[in-house]
């Protein structure tokens, strides 16, 4: 249910995509460049339109503090026409809403007592609604809209092929998904609720200003086209270099990330003093970029300030003139009489004057957001390259026949392939070893049968069928999988081995870890399969991990099992144990075993060996020793590195 709630929700905020994959950083950089604000704008008002009765809420109640302060306004107007006409009975009286004026036996103090009562009451709930706003508003965005978007995009990243993960460094991820879709939501707190409020205050206040004179205010607002023309020239220079401080940023946490995941290496190699200096380097670049958005904003408020203090001139000097004119010549048609009217009209240019900063102000802070929003976005955007077809084939058990015709493949899909016209036939049951040398396709060849990615031409079948026809969870649900580094997350490990069946009893947990030579170590810890493990099994040695990571595959019980070079992390001692348990687990399984070491090697029905990404060999371990060729030379040398082995241990045993 929540699944298909999130898929309807990023199917709101996905403009249509485009029709090809943006395979490299300069292509997605010019993707978010050339996404117009007016689109991005747009795509938050959809956003909005979700919540929209929070946001009338909000909205509602800024129009009530609005109103309330307009009414606070006009109270202190009373005051001054009250005091002047009570000063001089010629003067014009005070106009009393609605003809509610006070009861003409209330003394003068009584009824400035109850205007200031009004005035305290306005203030007291002017407070009460702005704190109903900032909770309403930080409720709605805090708890509604960063949930649900950030929800959306590690969906959308869940869903994403590999050739996204490899474009995209880790560090600009996981910005994205953290401090850019805060960002992104508070575009809706800050901007878009910003500028419907400022939208409802200049109207009000226009209105009520040309009420009072109409001239004066077309005089106040003279100064609008400078601070436009501010606002734009300074969104174009902040949102280039918003844009170059987000590339910054990124570099920075990835040169975090990866020095803190490759600490021993650092440690191991006394660079520290290096990194200290690369991470300080990046850091600087970050500051310098902040300094230069900071001192363009700090260039622009007193510019905006200045103008808005030009609003303040104009009331008193025009106001004043027209104010001496009225003196001069009561029916002066022009005139304004010095009383409530003018001093109401001073307090409405201080609001609209504050208001039109605010307005350049949210055009700065726009840029920001935008900027984020743009990046966020990009991951909604990206298209699902892996992904069941709409008439998905349906399959509960494979029978685990596999084949490859004429599948060439490359990551970028525009040349340097890693695959080249690969062919090739596996029966059900069948064991298939992979050799050939570093680069030689073979990790890529085995990432094609669990569709991480799809062939650029030919085609993967499974039982005969086309891989890109089949459901795609239906598929890796029949596949089990033992990478080359093993991945275990900071759990239990029973949890570890369940990752992909977190319903299996702990019985059979315990079996799987025993095919896999893994009880053995499990039994001997403190808390058994409850132990925690650190972050990607930090406490275990290598061979541990691998053989919980065989356990987690082997517990599927699936149809093919690829394993990409398990006992490479392995001592031979180890190694022997596994394969003999193994060889159970094999039985009435595919299996996909890369490998090098020849008693693999020898165990399987059939030995594929690649180089350069052509199949340049196929058979068994005894016609292929038999035959000339790089598997008879990998044999070769494989069998005089044993000598050299043996004969350095005999050494070492007759000298101890």
């Amino acid at each position: 249910m929540e699944r298909t709630i999130l898929t309807a929700a990023a199917a709101d905020l996905t403009e249509v995509p485009p029709t090809h994959s943006m395979n490299s950083p300069e292509e997605k950089a010019v993707a978010v460049a050339t996404s117009s604000n007016r689109v991005l704008i747009h795509r938050m008002v959809i956003l909005a339109w979700r919540y929209r009765w929070q946001c009338v809420y909000v909205v509602g109640l800024q129009i009530l503090v609005l109103t309330m302060t307009l009414t606070g306004l006009t109270l202190t107007g009373l005051v001054i026409d009250f005091f002047r006409h009570q000063q001089d009975v010629e003067a014009p009286p005070p106009q009393w809403w609605f003809g509610l004026a006070p009861p003409a036996s209330w003394p003068p103090l009584t009824v400035v007592a109850m205007i200031a009562l009004g005035i305290i009451v306005l203030a007291l709930l002017r407070g009460l609604l702005t704190y109903l706003i900032t909770v309403g508003t930080s409720d709605l965005i805090q708890r509604k809209v960063v949930v649900d978007l950030r929800r959306i995009v590690y969906d959308r990243l869940q869903r994403l092929s590999f050739r996204f993960f490899d474009a995209n460094e880790s560090g600009s991820i996981i910005n994205r998904v953290t401090s850019d879709v805060v960002n992104t939501s508070s575009f809706l707190s800050v901007v878009l609720f910003g500028l419907v409020n400022i939208a409802i205050a200049q109207t009000l206040f226009l209105i009520y200003m040309m009420g009072i004179h109409a001239k004066l205010t077309l005089a106040v607002m003279a100064t609008l086209p400078v601070l436009a023309g501010l606002t734009y020239t300074l969104k174009r220079l902040i949102r280039r270099d918003l844009d170059i401080y987000h590339k910054k940023n990124d570099k920075m946490i990835l040169t975090l990330s990866e020095n803190i995941q490759g600490v021993h290496v650092v440690k191991g190699f006394a660079r520290q003093n290096n990194e200290i200096a690369k991470f300080g380097a990046d850091n600087r670049s970050v500051c310098d970029q902040q300094r230069r958005i900071i001192r363009w904003m700090s260039l622009f408020h007193p510019s905006v300030g200045f103008c808005t203090q030009i609003n303040t001139m104009v009331v008193l000097a025009f106001g004043g003139y027209l104010v001496v004119a009225r003196e001069a010549d009561p029916m002066h048609v022009a005139g304004i009489a010095l009383g409530a009217g003018l001093v109401v009209f001073a307090g409405l240019t201080t609001q609209f004057s504050r208001q039109i900063a605010q307005l350049a102000n949210l055009g700065t802070r726009a840029q920001e957001y935008l900027a984020s929003a743009a990046r966020v976005f990009e991951i909604i955007d990206t298209p699902l390259e892996i992904q069941s077809p709409p008439d998905a084939m349906r399959i509960r058990r494979a029978r685990g026949a596999v084949a490859f015709e004429s599948v060439t493949f490359g990551y970028n899909q525009s040349g340097n392939d890693i695959l080249t016209d690969v062919t090739f036939d596996v029966e059900p049951g069948e064991c298939v070893a992979i050799l050939g040398p570093t680069g030689a396709g073979k990790s890529t060849l085995l990432s094609l049968i669990p569709r991480f990615y799809d062939p650029r031409l030919g085609r993967a079948l499974i039982d005969g069928v086309d891989a890109t026809r089949l459901d795609i969870d239906d598929l890796r649900r029949n596949i089990g999988l033992v990478f080359q580094e093993s991945f275990l997350f900071s759990n239990t490990i029973a949890a570890n081995i369940a990752f992909g069946h977190p319903d299996a009893t702990l019985e059979k947990i315990v079996s799987a870890a025993k095919i896999a030579c893994a009880d053995e170590f499990v039994t001997l810890l403190p808390e058994g399969y409850d132990t925690v493990i650190g972050e990607r099994g930090v406490d275990l040695s290598g061979g541990q991990r691998q053989r919980l990571a065989i356990a987690r595959a082997v517990l599927l019980d699936p149809s093919i099992l690829i394993l990409d070079d398990p006992t490479a992390a392995i001592d031979p001692e180890t190694e022997h144990e596994i394969l003999q348990a193994m060889d159970n687990a094999m039985a009435r399984r595919t299996t996909f075993v890369v490998a090098h070491r020849m008693s693999t090697l020898r165990r399987a029905d059939k030995v594929i060996v690649l180089d350069k990404g052509r199949v340049v060999q196929m058979g068994t371990h005894e016609q292929l020793i038999n035959a000339d060729g790089h598997y008879r030379s990998a044999a070769d040398l494989q069998a005089a590195d044993d000598k050299t082995s043996q004969l350095l241990e005999a050494l070492q045993t007759g000298v101890a």
